[in-house]
């Protein structure tokens, strides 16, 4: 009799245990999966480091010109969606047909959202050069950005809405990665409330949030998240103005759709190097044009989402 007692009071505590490991463990995941709103984003935004953003710069634009699909192109790809990957963020690529055999890739990168996971956000850059250049601030510099905001954005944070971080392959060619990937996902471009696009960025003093572009057709950035950043840039302490550019980049195919997308291309201006030259190499960027636009955009989404 007394050693049935023994068992049973030994298998009471044993359940106790598995039970209470079971509750910490549940608590554990709850914590993970529902990270904290963040109640200072500006204080959020200047966790960026430039540092982090050109180190990756740097190993883009050692890849060498970067165009139609050739393998520095492709090996771009590959490293922003390891980089997506190692900074904390789910992250997978998306063959674009470029015709005549070739393709790019698009590389997303995603912040689920907590409350409306439907809804998304997109900051977007692309991920080749002219064909006869490294492409440093066009847009080699843009993709150290998005991965620096990734790893930003990846702890201490839960977005409302879902931020789709994306680098698209083939805009030199006519924006042929964004124009694929507006094809494909009609239902993310419904529920877009804005399409943040950084190209030729990281050396120029001003950030640049573009009102008006006109070729092939004319876009007009939206005056809305043009006033945001402008209210962001200037609690940073930087200086944002309203500028024009021919190319809309890859705004173009997200303004051009049935469902009209929020957009805003931002810039570095004046620039500093030319973006179609062979002297636009990795040694013009300057880090602190990088925060410049990497704070000010990290801001805006943050605002936009929390």
């Amino acid at each position: 009799m007394k050693n049935k007692s023994i068992f049973l009071i030994a298998g009471i505590a044993l359940c106790a245990v598995v039970l209470a490991g079971a509750f910490m463990f549940n608590s554990s995941s709850t914590i993970d999966q529902f990270q904290p709103t963040v109640t200072d984003p500006l204080a959020k935004a200047k966790e960026f480091n430039s540092q982090n953003a050109l180190a990756f710069s740097k190993t883009i634009c050692s890849l060498g010109p970067r165009y139609g699909g050739n393998e520095a192109e492709l090996k771009a790809a590959d490293n922003m969606e390891t980089e997506f990957k190692n900074n904390g963020i789910n992250a997978y690529k998306e063959k674009v047909d470029l015709g005549n055999g070739k393709y790019t890739y698009n590389v997303i990168g995603e912040i689920k959202g907590s409350e409306s996971p439907e809804k998304y956000i997109i900051v977007g850059s692309h991920i080749d050069s002219p064909g006869f250049c490294e492409g440093a601030t066009d847009d080699a510099a843009a993709m150290g950005i998005q991965t620096e905001m990734a790893r930003t954005l990846s702890t201490g944070y839960r977005p409302k809405q879902t931020i789709l971080i994306v680098g698209f392959g083939g805009e030199e060619m006519w924006f042929k990665g964004s124009d694929a990937f507006v094809k494909t996902h009609p239902e993310i471009v419904k529920n877009c409330e804005a399409m943040i696009d950084l190209n030729c960025v990281g050396a120029g003093q001003q950030v640049s949030l573009i009102g008006h572009s006109n070729q092939p057709k004319p876009v007009n950035g939206d005056p809305k998240l043009i006033n945001i950043m402008k209210q962001n840039a200037k609690q940073l302490g930087y200086s944002a103005v309203t500028g024009t550019t021919t190319y809309p980049s890859d705004t173009y195919p997200f303004y051009y759709n049935s469902d009209k997308v929020p957009v805003l291309q931002v810039m570095s201006q004046p620039f500093e190097v030319a973006p179609w030259s062979s002297a636009n190499t990795f040694d013009k960027l300057n880090s602190k044009d990088m925060n410049k636009i990497g704070q000010t955009v990290t801001m805006t989404i943050l605002n936009l989402t929390v």
